[in-house]
C-alpha cells in the first residue's frame, strides 16, 4: 500500500528536484536548503526521542494509545516554544540576510506543525493504519510539490516553497488528526506518571535520532561557513537527485518497525522481517547508486539544470554510494531499537555526529581551496559516515539475526549491479533512456540468472497481490 502511495509522491519529489534549480537558481536554493536544515536541527528539541518510543509502546500495548499519545501532546508545546525562539534568534544573531531570515521564520511555524504531526503518525503506525499513512503522504509529497511550482510558476521565490510546505504539513495534520480521533477514545485526563517515562525512555531513541540528523544536516551549515550560498546549493541539488530512492527504506521501516515491535518473542518471523528488509533495500538501492555514478552528467542535462549546476556533477558522484549504505543502516538501526539495544545505536550515532563535523572541517575548507567545490568534501565525508556506521552496526546487532545468508543477498545484488554497471558504462554515450533500459533489464537477467531473486520469489508477490484483489472482490456488495 505505501509502496503504491509511493509512487504519486516520488513523482511530486522528482518534480521539484527538477524544478527548485531551474527557478530558484544555485543561491537562492542554498538560502531555502540552509533554512530547512537549521529549523530541521532545532525541531530535535520538540522530539526527545518520544515519537520512536510511542510507536513501539503502542504497538506492543494498543489499550494505552490514548493516554500516551495525549500527555505526549501536552509535553512537546511547551519544547516547540522554545525551539521556536531558538530559531529566531539564531536568524536575528547568525548575519543571514533578509531572504534567509524571511525563510527561517515561516518554516518555524513548521517546527511546531511537524511536532504534532509526527506524534499522530506514530501512534497511527503503531495501530498499524497504513491506509491513511499511504494517502496523506500522497496529499503531502504532491501537494507540496504542486504548490511550489505553482508558486514558483507565478514568480513567488524560496520564501513561498517554504510556505507551500507548512501548508501541507498542516493539511496532512489535521487529516491525520481526524482519523486518529476515530480510532482511538481519549480521555483528556492528564497522567503525570507517564511523563517520566516518556521523558526517560525515549531519550536513547532521541540521541541516536538526533545525532544521525546532525550529521546529516550539519554539512549544509557548515558549508554556508565556508563557502558561499551557490555552493550550498550545488550540493543541495546533488543531494536531492540521491535522496529520490529513499523512499524504499523509508516504506519498509513503516511497516516492519512495529511488525519488529510484535515478534520480538518469535526469533524466527523477527529474524525473517529483517533479512527480508535488508535484502530488499540491497535490492533496489545499489543499481540505483551505480547507475547514478555511472551517468551523472547526463542526469543533470536531462533535469535542464542551469549551467552553474555542472559543479554538482562531481558531489552526485561522491554521494550515490550514501544511497545503499545508509538504506542499510537504516534497517539495522530499527533491528536494534526493537531489540531494546537503542543506547548502543544511540552511541554510534553521536559518534559519527563528532566525526562528521570534524572531517568536514577539514575537508570542506580543503575541497573548496583545491577545486573551487567544498561540496565535493561534504559529499566524500557523507558517505565515509555511512560507511562508519554500517560497520559499527554490524558489530552491534544480536547473533543470527542477518547471517551469511543476508551476506550470501547482498553480494549477489552487487554482482548483478556490476555486471549492470558495464552494459550501461559501454552504452552511455547514448540517449540516457537507453542505458537507463538497457541496464535495468541486464540486471533484473542477472539477479534471476545468479538468484538475487528466485522465480519462487516472483511467484509469491503474485500470488499474494492476486490475493488481496479476491478479497476486495469478495467484500464489494
Amino acid at each position: 500500500m505505501l509502496g503504491g502511495a509511493q509512487i504519486f509522491t516520488w513523482i511530486g519529489s522528482a518534480a521539484l528536484t527538477v524544478l527548485l534549480p531551474q527557478y530558484l537558481g544555485d543561491a537562492n536554493l542554498g538560502k531555502l536548503t540552509l533554512a530547512m536544515a537549521l529549523t530541521q536541527l532545532l525541531g530535535l528539541i520538540t522530539d526527545l526521542g518520544s515519537t520512536t518510543y510511542l510507536t513501539r509502546e503502542v504497538a506492543r500495548a494498543p489499550e494505552r494509545a490514548a493516554s500516551l499519545t495525549l500527555n505526549l501532546l501536552l509535553m512537546r508545546l511547551p519544547l516547540g516554544l522554545i525551539a521556536g525562539t531558538i530559531a529566531i534568534v539564531v536568524a536575528h544573531t547568525a548575519g543571514y540576510d533578509d531572504d534567509t531570515r524571511s525563510i527561517v521564520y515561516v518554516l518555524t511555524a513548521g517546527i511546531f506543525v511537524i511536532a504534532l504531526s509526527n506524534m499522530v503518525v506514530a501512534t497511527l503506525q503503531a495501530l498499524q493504519q497504513m491506509k491513511v499513512l499511504a494517502l496523506t503522504s500522497i496529499i503531502n509529497k504532491v501537494g507540496y510539490a504542486a504548490l511550489a511550482v505553482m508558486f514558483l510558476v507565478l514568480g513567488g521565490g524560496a520564501l513561498w516553497v517554504a510556505v507551500s510546505w507548512v501548508l501541507m504539513a498542516l493539511l496532512v495534520l489535521g487529516i491525520n488528526g481526524v482519523v486518529l480521533l476515530r480510532h482511538v477514545r481519549f480521555s483528556f485526563q492528564v497522567d503525570y506518571s507517564v511523563w517520566r517515562p516518556l521523558l526517560l525512555a525515549g531519550l536513547p531513541f532521541f540521541v541516536g535520532g538526533a545525532a544521525l540528523l546532525i550529521y546529516g544536516q550539519i554539512d549544509t551549515v557548515l558549508l554556508a561557513l565556508f563557502t558561499r550560498e551557490a555552493v550550498v546549493g550545488w550540493y543541495a541539488a546533488a543531494y536531492r537527485i540521491v535522496m529520490i530512492p529513499v523512499f524504499v527504506p523509508t516504506i519498509l521501516v513503516t511497516v516492519i518497525f512495529p511488525a519488529l515491535s510484535a515478534a520480538t518473542g518469535d526469533p524466527v518471523t523477527f529474524n525473517s522481517i529483517a533479512r527480508r528488509a535488508v535484502h530488499v533495500v540491497a535490492l533496489v538501492s545499489i543499481p540505483l547508486a551505480l547507475g547514478i555514478m555511472l551517468l551523472p552528467a547526463q542526469i543533470i542535462q536531462l533535469l535542464h539544470y542551469p549551467a552553474s549546476f555542472s559543479n554538482s556533477i562531481a558531489p552526485l558522484v561522491l554521494l550515490a554510494p550514501h544511497l545503499p549504505l545508509a538504506a542499510i543502516d537504516v534497517m539495522i538501526g530499527t533491528v536494534l531499537n526493537t531489540r531494546d539495544r537503542q543506547r548502543q545505536w544511540a552511541m554510534t550515532g553521536v559518534a559519527a555526529a563528532v566525526l562528521n563535523p570534524l572531517l568536514n572541517l577539514v575537508a570542506i575548507p580543503y575541497a573548496q581551496s583545491a577545486y573551487g567545490n567544498g561540496a565535493v568534501g561534504a559529499a566524500a565525508i557523507t558517505t565515509l559516515t555511512e560507511v562508519f556506521m554500517l560497520v559499527v552496526g554490524l558489530r552491534l546487532l544480536p547473533r543470527n539475526v542477518f547471517g551469511w545468508e543476508t551476506v550470501t543477498d547482498v553480494l549477489k545484488c552487487f554482482a548483478a549491479g556490476l555486471g549492470m554497471a558495464v552494459v550501461v558504462l559501454f552504452t552511455r554515450e547514448l540517449p540516457i533512456v537507453v542505458p537507463i533500459i538497457v541496464g535495468g533489464l541486464v540486471y533484473a537477467a542477472i539477479c534471476l540468472a545468479i538468484g538475487a531473486v528466485s522465480l519462487g520469489d516472483v511467484q509469491q508477490i503474485k500470488g499474494y497481490l492476486l490475493q488481496r484483489q479476491a478479497a476486495r472482490a469478495s467484500l464489494t456488495p
